[in-house]
């Protein structure tokens, strides 16, 4: 049932002030003033900060721009890498943050909509940590997020609530989130549209976070708004019924504005060129504009670029150049260029480089990195120290990013921390069970058919890549496709045709692992020691005389011996390796060491394999750039 409560003078008064145009308020009166209270929008927005009516100033990322359509005084965000944070500490700003009840309120217009997006967040949510809380919306509508002691089930529970009014692109809103400690309620346009009762007793608040304003920002995860803010308000009261509606019609006449077309932003690389599949005469060049584009590719032996080709698109945005009839194991050099399709804007990235494919007996070098999910800060280094060895090409055994329906996970934390490394060299990659098979993947990649399993060769090495999200066994189409793909090339082996003396699996999910608690609590009892999904596989390998598989979703390193019939072997067998530490929260080994379990680490990583005929030479790196492990393989 919703009440309305008459508000006492004051406090009509006081909203009154907060949502005047000029932004200033008077402090005269005896009313509840707001925590924090930002105008967005001339005079405040100066040298990148911007500057409060009460509360913390604002520290811009990017380039938030002023924008005065409709009339109105804004600020727009290009919901790629503009938006604010506080410029408080954590710990000093936390002390001012509303502590039993809040009231957050916004004047927002929406370009685009993500699965997760915030107009005004503090907050933690990274899988069972859940504290904090969000003013924001999701694909569809808007929402309010909030985590209370209350309801805290040890490392915090967030409930969400979610709107009912449709967000229309350009439209102005009027949206607000309440909590008095027992109810949470959501408002739009002067509606109450949801509430709930699961949240109560004191905010919880995380350890340690960000006041970020247009975008939903945790450890994690960052999701920029694409739109304009005109005002946000955070109180340290609950807000009735009557509060929300007259702060609406105060302004009611912006809802009532027809919807202002999304503004065309400077044409720019939402991902920057990168590689995909070489071979001995082929490569493919890819990139994302922001805007629709047309792109070309100049490309040569030198920078003077003898050769130009056109990329092509479904969308406008995403582009592939296919890059033919070039020598093998050549190095090359290439510059893209795109063109907006409506303003004739140019831009073009660096001159960039590459190389074809290795020939069976010419010496290759390759980097394997996976897991770099959520973390570019520490994937980019690891990016960086791959990069400076040289390698020919990257090998990535899933979980590029932490939720693969998510855009931006993809643009801004893959993509652009690793992108001085694949704008070099193509990369490789397998699904992980973050990628979630979402269409992004299959988008952004350019792989053989049906691209979550595939094989390639390279040098004198031949890769089969797998989806172990999938069925594995004897009856699926994957192990029928691997069997019938090995037993292709030892009938190549054995007619002296195929030039493969090394054979590579990659796939997420580790057939062997003695991490703690991933297949059984170690610390309690027992383990399965890895996914028995996988282990019929293995066979496969025995007969076929796999020599390295190479595995994720453990975030650590482990190498085993050989194995063969599922027992470690000192004669031949396939080796197995676990290198998840490109990013993700780290893990940790078990204290019982099984006798497969040849070498064990704890730390982000990236292994190096150097390949010289007959002879492979195996080394693991550090954070540091420091070799932790090595082996030595010969034929």
């Amino acid at each position: 049932m919703h009440i309305v409560f008459r508000l006492p003078p004051w406090l009509a008064f006081t909203v009154t002030l907060v949502c005047s145009v000029s932004g200033t308020l008077a402090h005269g009166h005896n009313g509840p003033d707001p925590r924090a209270h930002w105008v967005f929008g001339k005079p405040f927005l100066e040298n990148g900060v911007l500057k409060s009516q009460l509360g913390p100033q604002l520290r811009a990322t990017g380039n938030p721009s002023l924008d005065d359509a409709d009339g109105l005084n804004a600020i727009r965000l290009d919901g790629q890498q503009s938006y604010f944070t506080a410029e408080e500490a954590w710990p000093e700003l936390k002390a001012k943050l509303p502590a039993k009840t809040v009231t957050v309120a916004a004047w927002v217009s929406l370009d685009s909509l993500t699965q997760y997006g915030g107009i005004v967040s503090a907050i933690q949510d990274n899988g069972g940590e859940e504290a904090g809380w969000v003013l924001g919306y999701n694909e569809q509508t808007f929402t309010f997020a909030i985590a209370s002691k209350g309801a805290d089930d040890g490392d915090g529970l967030m409930t969400y609530l979610q709107g009912t009014t449709k967000i229309a692109s350009g439209k102005w809103y009027h949206v607000a989130g309440v909590y008095d400690g027992v109810t949470t309620q959501l408002w739009v346009n002067g509606e109450l549209e949801a509430e709930t009762d699961v949240q109560h007793g004191d905010i919880l608040y995380p350890q340690d976070a960000t006041l970020a304003v247009g975008a939903y920002l945790d450890r994690d995860e960052k999701f920029p708004l694409e739109g304009r803010i005109a005002k946000i308000a955070v109180y340290d009261l609950a807000a009735r019924g009557a509060w929300i509606e007259h702060d609406f019609e105060h302004q009611k006449e912006w809802a009532e504005l027809p919807a202002t077309a999304k503004k065309r932003q400077p044409l720019a690389f939402l991902v920057a060129p990168y590689l995909q599949f070489a071979t001995h005469d082929s490569i493919r060049v890819m990139c994302e504009c922001n805007e629709t584009s047309e792109v070309s590719v100049r490309y040569g032996q030198s920078d003077a670029f003898e050769h130009t080709v056109k990329a092509t698109s479904t969308d406008g945005m995403l582009q592939t150049a296919v890059l033919e009839n070039l020598e093998s194991e050549m190095g090359y050099y290439y510059q893209v260029t795109a063109v907006d399709s409506e303003t004739q804007q140019t831009i073009q990235s660096e001159v960039l480089s590459f190389q074809t494919a290795s020939l069976p007996e010419t010496p290759y070098a390759f980097a394997v990195i996976s897991d770099t999910q959520g973390n570019p800060e520490v994937s980019g280094k690891i990016g960086e120290l791959a990069w400076g060895l040289r390698p020919n090409f990257l090998v990535i055994p899933g979980d590029l990013v932490s939720t693969g329906t998510v855009k931006n996970q993809w643009t801004y934390q893959f993509f652009s921390s690793l992108n001085p490394l694949i704008s070099r060299v193509p990369f490789y990659p397998v699904l992980g069970n973050h990628e979630r098979n979402a269409d992004h993947y299959y988008r952004y990649m350019d792989l053989p058919p049906p691209e979550y399993y595939y094989t390639y060769r390279y040098g004198n090495a031949a890769f089969f890549m797998l989806d172990s999200n999938k069925e594995m066994g004897p009856e699926s189409e994957q192990y029928q496709w691997l069997e019938k793909q090995l037993s292709k090339l030892e009938q190549e082996k054995a007619s002296g045709e195929s030039g493969v003396v090394w054979t590579f699996v990659s796939f997420h999910h580790p057939a062997y692992s003695s991490d703690e608690n991933d297949y059984g609590d170690l610390w309690k009892g027992k383990s399965t020691w890895g996914d028995q999904r996988i282990r019929p596989m293995t066979e496969l390998f025995d007969r076929y005389g796999v020599d390295i598989v190479w595995n994720g979703h453990i975030h650590s390193y482990e190498r085993t011996w050989k194995i063969r019939d599922q027992r470690p072997r000192d004669d031949s067998g396939t080796i197995y390796m676990i290198t998840g530490g490109g990013g993700g929260h780290l893990e940790q080994a078990g204290p019982i060491r099984p006798p497969f379990q040849n070498t064990v680490r704890r730390g982000h990583h990236f292994v190096f394999v150097a390949v010289n005929g007959s002879e492979l030479q195996l080394k693991s790196y550090d954070l540091e750039g420091q070799l932790f492990d090595t082996v030595t393989l010969r034929k």
